[in-house]
């Protein structure tokens, strides 16, 4: 009797535990509901995607995340990814990485080429980019600079593109004077990129390319950033040095500075813009450290 109650006991909590299980489950979200968020976050509505792709897709066809999802097929879904710089496998659901990243740490001459190549495709006027930092010492964070391109307008309102570049770690001297580098080729190009400081954990995530860049029909936004002036790395000696790990006997300040001179002599420093005083500001900031 005893043994038959425990068996009984044990069936109902195996019975509850499978419930539990089943309505725990998240429904798995449509492969077409993805595809969707990714235009919506670059800029293009629902209704405006069949013009944007093309295939054949009509406004019935996008009504609805279940109608679009039985006329997807490779070649939308390719298209898509193409268009916007989407990771394939991020959007069939195997990958965390939305977007692929690009690395110049210590290859300026390669972040040239690679700028001077969007230029040369879509024009000055349709890039500008924003530098997401840690506003602290911090040697474990990564920094991303954010090059966005408007592909297009669609009723006088544009959608982007995205090209996330990191791979520097802001506080560590090296880094601070390849991506000063960077973003003053920036803007000889006239690609105008601006600063802001936000909180690790959002820098972070960005920078890795796992997060969906939603700003809609907006430039890079985020509400609660700091805005700096970024091309004042190149030209001006107390933001170059902002929150540089000095490391020991201020051998990071010093290393930091070296490297502007060197780069600066190489030519990747000009911003085009300076007022012909930013290599005595330099010099000076060198002596009064020494």
């Amino acid at each position: 009797m005893i043994f038959g109650e425990i068996e009984s006991f044990v069936s109902l909590v195996e019975r509850a535990i499978k419930r539990f299980k089943k309505s725990d489950k998240t429904p798995q979200e449509l492969l077409s509901t993805r595809l969707v968020s990714v235009f919506e976050a670059h800029g293009v509505h629902r209704n405006q995607i069949p013009n944007v792709i093309g295939h054949g897709l009509t406004l019935h066809d996008v009504s609805s995340d279940e109608r679009l999802l039985e006329k997807l097929n490779n070649e939308i879904l390719s298209s898509a990814c193409n268009l916007f710089g989407i990771n394939r496998d991020w959007l069939d659901g195997s990958s965390e990485e939305v977007y692929s990243t690009y690395n110049f740490y210590k290859y300026p001459q390669k972040f040239s080429d690679f700028l001077s190549g969007l230029v040369a495709r879509c024009g000055s006027e349709n890039l500008d980019g924003v530098l997401l930092t840690v506003d602290k010492v911090d040697r474990g964070t990564e920094s991303v600079l954010i090059l966005q391109e408007t592909l297009g307008h669609i009723n006088n309102k544009p959608y982007f593109r995205y090209y996330l570049c990191s791979g520097w770690v802001f506080s560590y001297w090296k880094s601070r004077g390849y991506i000063a580098a960077c973003v003053a080729m920036c803007w000889k190009s006239q690609v105008y990129v601006r600063g802001l400081y936000l909180d690790a954990s959002t820098v972070s995530r960005y920078a890795s390319g796992e997060s969906l860049l939603d700003f809609g029909q907006d430039r890079i936004h985020f509400p609660n950033g700091v805005r700096w002036y970024a091309e004042d790395l190149a030209e001006v000696p107390e933001v170059y040095l902002k929150n540089v790990d000095p490391e020991e006997n201020k051998f990071g300040l010093d290393a930091a500075l070296s490297l502007w001179f060197q780069l600066n002599n190489q030519g990747f420093l000009d911003t085009g813009y300076s007022d012909g005083t930013v290599l005595k500001k330099f010099s000076d900031a060198r002596e009064k450290l020494a």
